[in-house]
């Protein structure tokens, strides 16, 4: 064993030992240490999350956040609650229908719109 191992070891053992007396001898400023080392983590992550909250441009990250709303409205499949039991009578019924076509699923896809640009026109600039 190296020597950091067995500083390593004596640091834990140290800890555990300290633990259990604290345990068996007093409890109850056990549980207040471990409280006030809560409330100091929370109160630390509250203002990390409030700093973080400000950083950003909110109206962006709103404009994201219902961008992405829409997009799984959309492109998830609708749950159905209930599962429903096809009657024999219908079982023919639905194997007789014709199949999508395949131009269908086109339809659905993202809409796509063309932004004219200025590439082709040039500037009118004044000559010397």
């Amino acid at each position: 064993m190296n020597v950091k191992s067995i500083v390593f070891y004596a640091v834990i053992g140290l800890g555990a030992f300290g633990l259990i007396s604290m345990i068996l001898f007093e409890p109850g400023s056990l549980l207040r240490m471990i409280l006030i080392y809560a409330l100091i983590a929370a109160a630390i992550f509250g203002i990390y999350r409030f700093i973080m909250s400000r950083r950003g441009n909110s109206q962006e990250n709103s404009a994201y956040k219902k961008a992405v709303r829409q997009s799984k409205k959309k492109y998830q499949p609708a749950k159905s609650s209930k599962v429903r039991k096809i009657q024999p009578t219908q079982r023919k019924q639905a194997q007789r229908k014709p199949a999508k076509k395949a131009g269908a699923a086109r339809l659905n896809g993202p809409k796509l719109t063309v932004i004219e640009g200025k590439k082709g026109k040039k500037k009118k600039r004044m000559t010397l």
